[in-house]
C-alpha cells in the first residue's frame, strides 16, 4: 500500500504538505517587534495522552550511551505529558544540543529504507514522498553544519493549548493551524498564560506519526517543504519552551502538535 502526497496552500501564506496519512506543518509568529516566518512540509497507532509516562521508550535505546539523558530529558517530570509527547521532547533535545551526532544516528540510516522515491520500512506500509533521498540527504547536510542550540523545558500552558487543538482536530477531522473556532496558535497559547518581554512563538503539526523519534525526523526532513520551516521550528535558538500534544485524526489515524515560545509564563 502507497501513500501519495500533494501540495497545497493554506491561507495566511501557510506552505502546506499533505499526504494520505502523512502531513506536518509549521507557523512561526514572532511578537510585534519582529519578523515573521511561516511554512510546512510524516503512519500509526494513536499517540493520546492517556498513555503511560514510563520512562522505556526514552531510556532503553541502545544508543543511549551517546547522550546525557537526564540532562536532555527535561520534560521527565512533567506528569501532564504522556510518554510519546515526553519523547518528542526528548529528540528535540537531541539534535539541538548535537545536530550531526543525531544526524549520524536516526536521519542517514533512513536512506536504506528507500527505493526511488518509495520509503518502506519493514513491516510496516510503503510512504511515496516528494522528494525521495535528496530531502534526506539535504538533511544530514544541514545538521551536520548546524550549531548546536540550547534544551527546550515544557511548560504547561503550551502543551494546554496544543491540546486543544488536537481535540478540535480529532472531531472535525480539519487539518492545519486554525482552529474550528477561529484560533490561531497565538490566542490558543494566551487561554493558559501571557507573554513578557520580547518573545517569540511557533507551532509544528504532525499528521500520521505514533513514534517521537519518527515525528521529530520527519519534521528535520521536511520533505517537500522548499524551506524546510520544520526543521527551522526545532533548531530555533529563539525558542527555549515547548508544549507538546498527541491524539487521534479521523483521516491521517494520529496527530501531533508542537507549540514553541520564548518569555511564556504559563497562569
Amino acid at each position: 500500500m502507497k501513500r501519495n502526497i500533494f501540495m497545497g496552500l493554506i491561507c495566511f501564506a501557510l506552505l502546506s504538505c499533505e499526504t494520505f496519512g502523512i502531513h506536518l506543518e509549521q507557523i512561526v509568529t514572532p511578537s510585534p517587534a519582529n519578523s515573521t516566518n511561516d511554512s510546512q512540509g510524516t503512519s500509526g497507532t494513536p499517540i493520546g495522552s492517556n498513555q503511560s509516562s514510563g520512562n522505556t521508550s526514552r531510556r532503553g535505546d541502545p544508543d543511549a550511551a551517546h547522550w546525557d539523558i537526564e540532562a536532555l530529558d527535561t520534560a521527565k517530570d512533567a506528569d501532564y505529558l504522556s510518554a510519546i509527547e515526553k519523547d518528542v521532547i526528548l529528540e528535540m533535545n537531541k539534535v539541538r544540543t548535537n545536530p550531526k551526532q543525531y544526524a549520524d544516528l536516526y536521519i542517514q540510516p533512513r536512506l536504506s529504507y528507500y527505493s526511488g522515491k518509495n520509503y518502506s520500512v519493514p513491516g510496516d506500509i510503503t510512504i511515496v514522498t516528494q522528494e525521495g533521498t535528496a530531502a534526506v540527504n539535504a538533511c544530514i547536510t544541514a545538521l551536520s553544519r548546524a550549531s548546536a542550540v540550547g534544551v527546550l523545558t515544557p511548560e504547561k500552558g503550551l502543551a494546554l493549548a496544543a491540546k486543544d487543538h488536537v481535540t478540535d482536530q480529532s472531531k472535525t477531522g480539519q487539518t492545519g493551524h486554525n482552529g474550528s473556532d477561529r484560533s490561531t496558535p497565538e490566542t490558543r497559547m494566551k487561554r493558559y498564560g501571557t507573554f513578557s518581554g520580547s518573545w517569540t512563538l511557533g507551532e509544528n503539526i504532525a499528521y500520521g506519526e505514533s513514534t517521537g523519534r519518527d515525528i521529530v525526523c520527519g519534521l528535520l526532513i521536511d520533505d517537500g517543504v522548499p524551506n524546510r520551516g520544520h526543521r527551522t521550528n526545532i533548531m530555533n535558538k529563539a525558542f527555549t519552551q515547548t508544549g507538546v500534544a498527541g491524539g487521534t485524526h479521523t483521516q491521517y489515524r494520529t496527530s501531533c502538535t508542537i507549540t514553541y515560545a520564548n518569555g511564556y509564563v504559563s497562569n
